[in-house]
């Protein structure tokens, strides 16, 4: 080895430092130790990683779920496809639609990967989904395909142990390094999540301990054990109802550590919400952190929160579908399409203007604004309107 690296290597082990070679990939990184370890299970303890999966797990698996069909008319419904009913009816005997979509949305943000065993009848339609915790899986590629190798802990699951082709697996992963198999974000987060959770340990600590700060007492003079035993029982009896403490015998209080306010307990509580935050992609807001929120932008966080936090995952979701559940001959044909037209509808005065601009324009008809609304449709109502006072310029109609 050079002596300008063995250099280097000294002053990066002096400074706690790792030095890796140019060009060479850094394969770990040390971690600052807060004192707290970090998994998945520990890590939704927090409760704002907590709201923000379920709030996004939630909120997906209450989208309305299409099979539309490419026609030269444009896009149609297909309900009928088998492709519709396991993904909007019943996804298999076990689980119901809401509840299947609520838990690969919640693997998917909590592990960074979230399966599904494609369950297919003798024609090789879809006739089934059946979700599998990620712990449960194991990814490879061999001779350029990918496989899955499933094994279930619970014995009454077992019937979907073995090893899958890529094409009988929905497989959904957010970052991915390698385009695999995603990453875990508890773990690369590790290190922020662990501040978060040190920093709940301290208050909570902190609180048991009915508000006191560790410190000592001083006296110049000597107690025996009556006076200590008598001192000390004055002292905590008078300190556990939160009394101004008479020391007696000359002692003196000396603080040794620092009290929550000069830490900044409160300020390090909502730094760690809005780290949080930027993990999982929601705005603070919607885990009730709302230093920043005003009532004029929090309609416009959330129209951002449903354009670059839920529509990238959604598009995850329907890519995913749309490559494993049609065949060679429907694909470009079909396509999945999850509704988010209702997060983004906004107020009552904004969604009165939308629609009567909508059906003067003449893009949409009275009754497909009904349905838009949850209404029934009415006969008579399908008709489109336009306005009488336009036209195209040069081709004005001169009969009455």
């Amino acid at each position: 080895m050079r002596l300008i690296e063995r250099l280097d290597r000294w002053i990066a082990q002096r400074r706690g430092l790792v030095v890796a070679p140019k060009d060479s990939a850094l394969a770990t990184i040390p971690e600052v130790n807060f004192g707290v370890s970090v998994n998945n299970n520990t890590a939704l303890k927090i409760t704002a990683l907590y709201a923000g999966i379920r709030i996004r797990s939630e909120n997906i698996a209450s989208f309305p779920k299409y099979v539309k069909r490419q026609t030269a008319e444009g896009l149609i419904d297909e309900p009928r496809h088998p492709a519709y009913s396991v993904i909007n009816v019943k996804p298999n005997r076990y689980t119901n639609k809401f509840d299947f979509w609520n838990c690969i949305c919640t693997w998917l943000d909590g592990w960074g990967n979230a399966y599904a065993i494609i369950e297919r009848g003798p024609w090789g339609d879809p006739v089934a989904l059946h979700q599998v915790h990620p712990s449960n899986v194991q990814v490879t590629v061999s001779n350029g395909r990918k496989w899955y190798r499933v094994t279930m802990a619970d014995p009454n699951l077992s019937f979907l142990n073995g090893t899958y082709s890529d094409e009988n697996i929905l497989h959904f992963m957010l970052v991915t390094l390698d385009g695999v198999k995603g990453v875990n974000p508890i773990i690369y987060n590790a290190m922020s999540l662990s501040k978060n959770l040190a920093t709940e340990k301290f208050a909570s600590e902190f609180y048991e301990r009915g508000g006191n700060i560790k410190a000592v007492m001083e006296t110049e003079g000597h107690f025996g054990d009556d006076e200590y035993n008598n001192f000390m029982s004055h002292f905590k009896a008078t300190s556990k109802n939160f009394d101004i403490p008479l020391l007696e015998y000359g002692v003196k209080y000396k603080q040794l550590s620092v009290n929550p306010v000069a830490a900044q307990l409160i300020q390090s509580e909502t730094l760690s919400i809005q780290d949080v935050c930027r993990i999982i992609n929601i705005p603070p807001h919607m885990v009730a952190e709302l230093s920043h929120a005003t009532f004029s932008n929090i309609e416009h966080q959330t129209i951002q929160f449903v354009q670059y936090s839920l529509r990238p995952t959604v598009k995850r979701l329907e890519s995913e579908l749309e490559n494993k559940l049609f065949t060679g001959s429907e694909a470009g044909t079909y396509s999945v399409k999850f509704a988010l037209d209702g997060l983004l509808r906004g107020d009552t005065q904004a969604r009165s203007a939308y629609y009567h601009n909508a059906i003067l324009d003449g893009y949409l008809s009275r009754n497909e604004v009904r349905e838009m609304e949850g209404r029934a449709r009415i006969e008579g109502l399908d008709d489109y309107l336009y306005p009488l006072n336009t036209g195209v310029v040069g081709k004005e109609d001169n009969n009455e």
